[in-house]
């Protein structure tokens, strides 16, 4: 009951309180605090419990989530083998992109590592938001543009990088992961495995 009455609470109240997702939009377009107040009734706020799912393979995944706080994981399956595709932290998005541009099942899950907040927008509302105005298309034209240019360097460095320089790279983009996370997640999401990443980490 109390968790509840938290979620109603945060809901009708989180928006005001997240400058920092303002601030993003007011970057990517010139918005004005009018326009924002305007598109906030299509963005509601969202907890989710660690090793819930954001998104599920084999589901249409038809929302994104920018997150708030927490931490969680990208990643599919292939013949009971589980392959980390990216992690979601704060100042991120979280969305199964494919799925939710082309409305096919997902390929991918989208996990909590630990309790995570979310602000959420389903595809109906930010197209909604599109068609009344410009500016959330250049949103979502730059944010598409972006995430398909982390995605591309991440699939040209697991081609043409050691493991040492993944893992290097890591530390940097991530440094804060390699005490979050186990270490065969984050050995997946750089493409090699457990031992390979150990013998890595006894390199630096």
């Amino acid at each position: 009951m109390l968790f509840k009455l938290f979620i109603f609470i945060a809901t009708n109240f989180l928006w005001k309180m997240n400058e920092y997702l303002k601030q993003l939009f007011k970057l990517l377009a010139p918005f004005t605090e009018e326009e924002l107040e305007i598109a906030q009734p299509f963005f509601r706020y969202e907890i989710i419990r660690k090793n819930e799912f954001f998104s599920k393979a084999g589901r249409i995944s038809d929302r994104i989530g920018f997150v708030n706080s927490g931490l969680l994981r990208s990643f599919y399956t292939i013949k009971g083998k589980e392959t980390t595709t990216y992690f979601q932290m704060h100042g991120t998005i979280a969305t199964a992109l494919a799925s939710f541009l082309q409305m096919k099942p997902a390929i991918e899950n989208i996990q909590a590592l630990e309790i995570s907040e979310l602000i959420v927008i389903n595809r109906k509302d930010l197209f909604s938001l599109y068609n009344e105005n410009w500016k959330w298309q250049q949103v979502g034209r730059i944010l598409t543009e972006q995430y398909y240019v982390k995605m591309e360097e991440r699939t040209i460095a697991l081609q043409s990088q050691s493991a040492l320089e993944r893992y290097e790279n890591f530390l940097h983009d991530f440094p804060e992961l390699i005490q979050m996370v186990p270490l065969y997640y984050i050995a997946s999401f750089l493409g090699m495995t457990p031992e390979t990443l150990s013998r890595t980490r006894k390199m630096k």
